[in-house]
């Protein structure tokens, strides 16, 4: 392979990972918004202790998948999986 198709084949590789990248950062927005959702209920609605004890539980669930998603993705780009 000469210097140019490696290049290419390089750069294909980048394209790649950023298209992965902006997928996964999509679907972190989501979660966050679910979030942002979930704690906006929390503070407007009249909830029970065990209502706001079940919202924090599944904020706490998306944080962790938030936090899954983006260190994969960044994992990804650092071992050149794509």
């Amino acid at each position: 392979m000469d210097e140019r198709e490696e290049l290419k084949h390089e750069l294909e590789q980048e394209l790649r990972w950023v298209q992965y990248r902006i997928m996964i950062l999509d679907l972190i927005d989501e979660k966050l918004l679910q979030m942002k959702l979930l704690a906006e209920k929390a503070k407007n609605d009249n909830l029970t202790k065990e209502e706001l004890k079940a919202l924090n539980t599944r904020i706490n669930d998306l944080a962790m998948q938030v936090k899954a998603l983006d260190g994969e993705s960044r994992r990804i780009e650092d071992n050149k999986i794509l």
